[in-house]
């Protein structure tokens, strides 16, 4: 393939497909047995569905350092955290636990309670993507609510900076919610195509399996493309991440493919795909460690391992056990496959080393906290000498007894205290953080965020919330208690018309109102977009049982508007008239339009100067 070894691309945020993800913190332990503080490297929770328990399973000593019992927790649920708290997620129920008690501090709801979702471990997350509901549930926050997109979704990946990127599989948006925000923005569409989303040197790509291309997933949209080289069949998995750069797709003909994209997010030149022949069996996958591709066979129950060429095969079999083997991905550049029950976990380093780690209690055995530090003894041991008595029958010497050591006296035996700090008066409350105005559509309310400000030594007990438009209409404020929810929903704020406004919060407390924080926001203009597909059957208009109608999906023009739509084909003896057609009060409409029966032929519509995506009719 002409891959250089030294190709290095960053292991992108981690994703589970329904699995367990990673924490960093700090454990009590040494060879010695003697505590003594040391950094815990990131690792991996398992549910242990025989024992009740949760387990932390260190990827780097592949060893079980942590354990919380989680009674009632459902077979199958996965583990994900947050820097201060784990979470058990399984349907229609999160259990959170504290990492610096390992106790159970409560439960909520699940947005369903028919499926297990697909997890991201991002700054500000992790997140929860129910992808057949179509909801994203951001962890860790009380008052942020899930976000409904209203469609299924494909598998999410997410690039180092945070950002989470979301493929709406019915009407083919690709969309990015960025750190901090509450709404999705959607800058590319793929409507009527199938694939996947993967990242490469921290660039989201989209693997498109319909026309067998890559793309590049820009700001502006689809940019960079470049062609497969091999068919690649509608239902293929997109691996998240790259192995060296190249992308592994698993194809369920029994096939692995090793696509190049690093040629589209650098400089190296591009490189053939390269496909490599699978056993017979039921895969799931891939994942890549950076350098290890993986892929788990559920018929034969077996992890197989490959280097970035596909070579240097590795089979190991995970131990039988009731329910279903879990392929997962840590933020340590490390996969690991759970057992059925969670009793055994594979550990796949980067280089392709498995290591299999048995689950079941804490190694070594300690009940400490993985945040809290422990408390050292400074007290120098102390050293006993006993004179052996003169043997019996023996005149002894007489010699000089050194003088006593001199004992301390009770001033020097007490324990001098530091004097108490100084009694600090309290001041106003620092500045709020993280202020944040998301706005979801043309005619929106606008939902305010933000983090806790400083107490300063007395309690935030309110936050106040102003806002204006640099118009001068609709002006307004309101108060949020300090130990609410950190949001306000501003109503009407901006309906349609594109004018900025300014958001101001300041804390308060008894010694009074501390520095506020602003955001000034600017309503984005709605991008017009025109998306084409393949619609119900027309037999019935045009007597062809090969006759359908072409669906077509408007959103972002004008509001209430009239426009015509225009029918446009490869085939140059093709023509119509057009169809004409008033928006809704957000700017879209839907119908279905133009019946044709031009096999091989490529169609497009265009409305008011936009054309939509270009569809092969098949």
């Amino acid at each position: 393939m002409g891959i250089s070894t030294k190709w290095r691309g960053r292991v992108p945020v981690a994703l589970l497909t329904a699995a367990s993800l990673t924490v960093a913190g700090l454990a009590i332990g040494g060879a010695s047995g003697v505590p003594q503080l040391e950094f815990l490297q990131p690792g991996h929770w398992v549910l242990n569905s025989a024992l009740g328990k949760v387990f932390h399973v260190d990827g780097s000593t592949k060893r079980v350092n942590a354990e919380v019992a989680v009674p009632g927790a459902d077979p199958g649920s996965l583990v994900v955290q947050s820097d201060t708290s784990g979470y058990v997620v399984g349907k229609g129920k999160v259990t959170e636990f504290g990492k610096s008690t390992l106790r159970v501090e409560g439960t909520t709801t699940a947005p369903t309670d028919d499926e297990v979702p697909v997890a991201l471990q991002v700054a500000g997350g992790p997140y929860l993507v129910y992808r057949r509901a179509g909801k994203v549930v951001r962890l860790g926050t009380d008052h942020t609510p899930p976000i409904s997109v209203d469609e299924p979704l494909g598998n999410p990946v997410a690039t180092p900076d945070g950002t989470v990127w979301l493929h709406y599989t019915r009407s083919g948006r690709l969309c990015r919610l960025s750190p901090g925000t509450t709404a999705p923005s959607c800058p590319a569409t793929v409507a009527g195509h199938t694939g996947g989303l993967t990242v490469v040197g921290e660039k989201p790509l989209f693997v498109d399996t319909t026309s067998d291309t890559v793309h590049l997933v820009e700001d502006s949209g689809l940019t960079r493309k470049k062609p497969i080289g091999t068919d690649v069949p509608d239902d293929a998995e997109v691996g998240p991440g790259d192995v060296a750069g190249l992308v592994p797709v698993l194809d369920r003909r029994g096939k692995l493919h090793l696509v190049d994209g690093s040629d589209l997010v650098g400089d190296r030149p591009a490189a053939e795909t390269n496909t490599v022949p699978l056993e017979p069996g039921d895969y799931t996958g891939p994942l890549s460690t950076g350098s290890t591709v993986a892929v788990l066979d559920q018929r034969s129950g077996t992890l197989h391992t490959y280097d970035h060429t596909g070579g240097k095969h590795q089979k190991t079999p995970v131990p039988p056990e009731r329910g279903t083997p879990r392929l997962s991905k840590g933020d340590d550049a490390r996969v690991y496959v759970d057992s059925g029950e969670g009793k055994h976990v594979l550990v796949v380093d980067p280089e392709g080393k498995v290591t299999p780690v048995q689950v079941n209690s804490v190694h070594p055995p300690t009940s400490r906290s993985l945040l809290t530090p422990p408390t050292e003894t400074t007290t120098p041991p102390t050293t006993t000498t006993t004179n052996p008595p003169p043997p019996v029958g023996r005149e002894q010497p007489t010699t000089q007894e050194p003088p006593p050591a001199q004992q301390p006296t009770r001033r020097q035996q007490q324990t001098v205290q530091p004097p108490p700090p100084p009694v600090v008066p309290a001041s106003p409350p620092g500045t709020p953080g993280n202020l944040q105005v998301a706005i979801t559509s043309q005619v929106v309310d606008a939902t305010v965020t933000w983090t806790a400000a400083l107490d300063n030594g007395a309690p935030v007990t309110a936050y106040h919330v102003s806002w204006t438009r640099d118009d001068g209409s609709r002006p307004g404020s309101a108060t949020v208690p300090g130990g609410g929810p950190l949001s306000y929903v501003i109503a009407g704020i901006w309906s349609g018309a594109d004018v900025p406004f300014t958001v101001t919060v300041v804390a308060e407390n008894s010694a009074g109102r501390g520095t506020p924080a602003s955001a000034r926001t600017v309503p984005q203009t709605p991008v017009k977009s025109i998306t084409l597909s393949k619609g119900p059957s027309a037999a019935d208009k045009c007597g062809r049982s090969d006759c359908y109608w072409m669906h077509v999906v408007v959103t972002g023009f004008e509001p209430n508007t009239r426009y015509n739509a225009y029918p446009k084909s490869t085939d140059t003896g093709y023509s119509n008239p057009g169809y004409g057609f008033t928006t809704e009060a957000d700017g879209s409409e839907v119908f279905d339009q133009f019946y044709y029966f031009g096999t091989g032929h490529t169609v497009w519509v265009t409305i008011d100067g936009v054309e939509s995506n270009r569809l092969e009719w098949r």
